[in-house]
């Protein structure tokens, strides 16, 4: 049995042909109920006023069975299929729908008239309610069929604004965080940098405070000396004067000789300390200049194309939607991999019984589901689960979804489950 890809519903989806609500048929002060508006209002209706989360709360209270790898797709078509009659999911759809808009259905309860109503719709568009005044206005007893179509083509351009501007968004998300990362990895190699020349410094510095220690002691040691020297000086006057003089010129050998070491060790230490305050003068210009760094720009690289050509072993593929205008690539891509594909258009002018003949022809299937209509998708997961016909469905019509498409007939993903025709 194959299994449904996570699927997003695309503003390109085409629509069926405008129905208004038929007047006449219901008493003009009742609010509409979800199954009693025409169809076709039924996908734009559910899909901007609930959120897909709330349709899977809501179908698994109703008792719908669904499968844990539904995507949001699926469950968006099952309820959107549910509303053309009444039942236990339609009806908890609608009290969802009147719970979670009850604001401003009580506020569009004030209008009177086809005019008001109206009114009250372009006041909400320009506030940016837009999935509360949806249900609000297509269940009001004053809107009028052509009030219904003018809100019904509003949302529908809404959504291919929504989603060029979501894909603008999504690029330059892509773009700042590989900006950030780069400037993140700059960062830490000049945190690693720093961090090796701190420990240097803290290295070198701990070497000059052992030289000044060692200093510190030659000052100590000069200062007995000359307090021995002032002692011999002090000594008996009756000892030899020669042993006196002898004694005094060691002694006073022995200060001149601490003097000079002392001379030359404060040099040294003069030396070291300027050294010192070199040193971390030029790591301070080093730090500075590590602060003005600019992350560098880059640019991405491009995958390489994979030149293997799966092997369709003369099967025929039957591709449900699509794009038109790339009907031709899609025939050439699964010639090119031994194969025959017959087309049927998804329900836009290929009529049911067309799309039933060529299901049984077909030793696989192919359905982009954003390019086919909803009845067109729930016969072709059907016929194919019954049949354990093996079928893939996609969320896009590209060339590059059909390819990857074929390639998953001819060896499956480890994670799709796929039966043999």
């Amino acid at each position: 049995m194959c299994e449904s890809r996570p699927s997003i519903v695309s503003s390109n989806v085409i629509a069926p042909p405008l129905e208004a609500p038929q007047p006449g048929q219901r008493p003009s002060s009742r609010r509409r109920k979800l199954w009693e508006l025409a169809h076709k209002f039924h996908c734009p209706v559910i899909g901007t006023c609930l959120h897909v989360d709330e349709l899977r709360e809501i179908a698994r209270k109703s008792g719908v069975r669904q499968h844990a790898r539904a995507s949001d797709f699926d469950i968006h078509v099952r309820c959107v299929a549910a509303a053309e009659q009444r039942g236990p999911l339609s009806q908890a759809t609608h009290k969802a729908l009147e719970r979670k808009h009850a604001r401003m259905i009580k506020r569009f309860a004030r209008a009177k008239d086809s005019e008001q109503v109206a009114a009250l719709w372009d006041q909400a568009r320009a506030e940016g309610e837009i999935p509360g005044a949806f249900w609000a206005l297509m269940t009001h007893p004053h809107a009028d069929a052509m009030l219904c179509v003018r809100a019904y083509e509003d949302v529908h351009m809404l959504s291919h604004q929504i989603g060029a501007g979501l894909g603008a968004d999504l690029r330059a998300l892509r773009e700042t965080r590989a900006q950030l990362d780069r400037a993140q990895r700059d960062a830490a190699e000049r945190e690693r940098r720093l961090n090796r020349s701190l420990a240097e410094r803290e290295a070198r510095i701990e070497q000059l405070e052992q030289t000044v220690e060692q200093h510190q002691g030659l000052e100590r040691a000069l200062e007995r000396a000359e307090g021995e020297l002032a002692a011999l000086r002090d000594q008996d006057r009756s000892a030899s004067l020669d042993e006196e003089r002898r004694r005094a010129d060691q002694a006073s050998a022995r200060v001149a000789t601490l003097e000079a070491q002392l001379k030359r060790e404060r040099e040294h230490r003069a030396e070291l300390a300027e050294r010192l305050a070199q040193r971390e003068d030029a790591l301070r210009r080093l730090e500075q200049r590590f602060a003005q760094i600019e992350p560098e720009d880059c640019c991405g690289g491009c995958a390489a194309a994979d030149d293997s050509v799966p092997d369709l072993a003369g099967r025929r593929i039957l591709c449900v939607g699509g794009r038109g205008s790339l009907a031709s690539r899609y025939r050439n891509l699964v010639a090119r991999c031994n194969g025959e594909l017959l087309r049927h258009d998804g329900g836009l002018e290929d009529n049911r019984q067309r799309l039933e003949s060529l299901l049984a022809k077909a030793d696989a299937v192919i359905c982009p589901a954003d390019n086919c209509s909803h009845d067109a998708y729930l016969r072709t997961k059907r016929f194919c689960k019954r049949t354990a016909k093996p079928c893939v469905l996609l969320e896009r019509s590209s060339v590059d979804a059909f390819a990857r498409a074929i390639a998953d007939l001819v060896e499956p993903p480890p994670a799709t489950t796929r039966s043999a025709a």
